[in-house]
């Protein structure tokens, strides 16, 4: 009589152990350059914030305007100089400030971005 009663206790004990709790994220190390190159960019003189997450400092005395993208890459573009509107552009992105209208593009016109003052 012991006999058939165990196999469903031992069950019943089995389904109620606790659950292994998951492993905390692994939080991803800053590459060692980019920290490096965040320091040499000197002072930031003015932040933008684009639509989905993006984010543009002005550094470098507003020669250059650093991304911090949505996907963690970081990219700098350069001032265009005697620009009209004043605009960065490279690697097929392109930033633009017009008085008010500030907008972060792919140079294809493929998207648009706008962006506003940070803070």
């Amino acid at each position: 009589m012991i006999k058939p009663l165990l196999i469903p206790a031992c069950l019943l004990l089995a389904a109620c152990q606790a659950q292994t709790p998951e492993p905390a994220p692994v939080q991803a190390q800053p590459d060692p350059a980019e920290v490096e190159a965040l320091a040499t960019d000197g002072e930031v003189i003015a932040s933008y914030a684009c639509e989905d997450g993006n984010t543009v400092d002005l550094v470098r005395e507003g020669r250059v305007a650093r991304l911090s993208l949505s996907d963690g890459r970081t990219i700098r573009l350069g001032e265009m100089a005697g620009s009209d509107p004043q605009t960065w552009a490279d690697v097929g992105l392109r930033f633009v400030i017009d008085g008010n209208y500030v907008e972060l593009s792919q140079s294809n016109g493929e998207r648009d971005l706008p962006c506003k003052p940070a803070g």
